[in-house]
């Protein structure tokens, strides 16, 4: 096809040098052109040919690519040629959230010799240099120019520093066990509820408006070919006393940020947030020590009404109870990473804590049964479990120790109910259990009853 003289193709800031394109799927590539002209695009042995509209828009697809590590250009040419240098197969994975997704390698490197990290788990920022993974960071709204925006880098110094830690994190646990280019994406915002990441519609209170981060980190993203999403957010919300109403917008978040990939079963992982005195905090609404077990509770509502999603559990994660911002985010990325390892990928990896399967009342006492005791349960640093509470019919919680019995179930009991009828694990804000599986992942916070 001849190609006439015509203005230069322009793409989205998504597209650049070094970026890493989603294997084994369909990419579209897409921007803008001189109205009807043709446009080419060439990958490797791809040509793709066609004709912008008549609002000058294009899209190509090119077809299902394997992994590939070797940097190649993509041209996309109509006219003048637009050439992006260095691009690699492999997946590519969106992050998105508030502070604790937002929390840079550049700080979470102050921590790297944490007591509880014993020094293998973190890097120096300064020292890391991994040319197979790819990060582009979103500096505000996609819509408007900025400097700020510096496209797909390569991890190494300086601009690891910049990057989120959890995501970063996640892309080298993933990188290390497939063996394939990983590509993260970065959209986050301290601070931000969870309003601002939904499609715009009425809100009340007096929340930022909802849609303002939609329209201008997430919706300019599509459809840029991705694997899923990680979401770290909520702490916010927890500070609003929100529950039913956070499980029904995260569903809303999850169905809409789908909906511009045009795919209702992208993976979704989270975060359950970290203990933290919540209690203590000076806020719209009253809170007490149980308003994080709530809010946890409406984000573990979430797995039960949208498919492909899970999370993972940090109750093991918070040095100081007067941060926010845990220390461990390496260890937040690898536990997200083990979820799509054992979910999405298919790879052989425990990625779940002990979750109850069912309590039973009986002889002064309550035996709790877990769902996959196969994967062993273990005390930590104590032949007794903390974190279990007990009530009698008068309702009044008392704590209570458990026993774990052939490393499959955990006897409790307390000095102070005799007749125990309803149970609680990990259930205010400053529970820290050390129930643990053979794989290192923390108990799941559970309840039995409704109050």
């Amino acid at each position: 096809m001849a190609l006439n003289a015509a203005a230069k193709p322009e793409l989205p800031l998504v597209f650049g040098d070094h970026m890493v394109l989603q294997r084994d799927k369909p990419v579209p590539v897409y921007g803008k052109a001189t109205a009807s002209a043709p446009v080419k695009v060439i990958f490797g042995k791809q040509v793709k040919e066609g004709v912008a509209g008549a609002d000058g828009t294009f899209q190509f697809w090119l077809d299902a690519m394997p992994a590939n590590s070797n940097g190649q250009s993509l041209y996309v040419i109509s006219g003048d040629t637009v050439e992006f240098k260095d691009v690699l197969v492999g997946e590519v994975w969106l992050c998105s959230g508030q502070s604790n997704m937002e929390y840079t390698m550049n700080r979470s490197a102050h921590w790297y010799k944490a007591k509880r990290s014993q020094g293998l788990d973190s890097v120096q920022v300064s020292q890391e240099n991994n040319p197979a993974i790819r990060l582009f960071l979103v500096h505000r709204d996609l819509n408007k120019p900025s400097d700020r925006n510096k496209g797909w880098q390569k991890a190494e110094y300086p601009w690891i520093g910049q990057f989120s830690a959890a995501g970063y994190y996640y892309a080298r646990e993933l990188q290390a066990r497939l063996k394939v280019p990983v590509g993260m994406i970065a959209s986050s915002v301290p601070g931000s509820a969870i309003e601002p990441w939904l499609p715009a519609r009425k809100v009340t209170d007096t929340l930022e408006p909802a849609g303002k981060f939609f329209s201008g980190l997430i919706q300019p993203l599509a459809p840029y070919t991705i694997k899923g999403f990680l979401w770290y957010q909520g702490e916010t919300n927890c500070m609003l006393d929100q529950r039913e109403e956070y499980t029904k917008n995260m569903k809303l978040l999850i169905s809409s940020w789908r909906g511009l990939w045009n795919n209702d079963s992208l993976p979704f992982y989270y975060v359950q947030i970290a203990p933290f005195k919540y209690s203590g905090s000076k806020t719209k609404v009253q809170l007490n020590d149980r308003s994080l077990a709530f809010f946890h509770e409406a984000q573990d509502k979430v797995l039960g009404i949208t498919r492909n999603t899970a999370r993972i559990i940090t109750t093991d994660l918070a040095d100081n109870l007067e941060d926010i911002h845990p220390t461990y985010k390496w260890e937040i990325g690898k536990r997200l990473a083990w979820l799509a390892l054992d979910h999405t990928y298919q790879v052989k990896q425990v990625s779940e804590g002990p979750r109850v399967a069912a309590v039973n009342f009986n002889n002064h006492q309550a035996r709790v049964n877990f769902v996959n005791p196969k994967s062993g349960l273990v005390a930590h640093d104590s032949a007794q479990i903390a974190g279990f509470e007990l009530a009698g019919a008068d309702g009044k919680f008392y704590p209570a120790t458990g026993i774990v019995k052939k490393k499959k179930y955990v006897v409790v009991s307390s000095p102070a109910v005799a007749d125990p009828v309803t149970l609680r694990f990990a259930w205010k804000e400053d529970s820290q259990p050390n129930l643990f599986n053979k794989a290192g992942l923390p108990g799941e916070p559970y309840r039995t009853g409704t109050e």
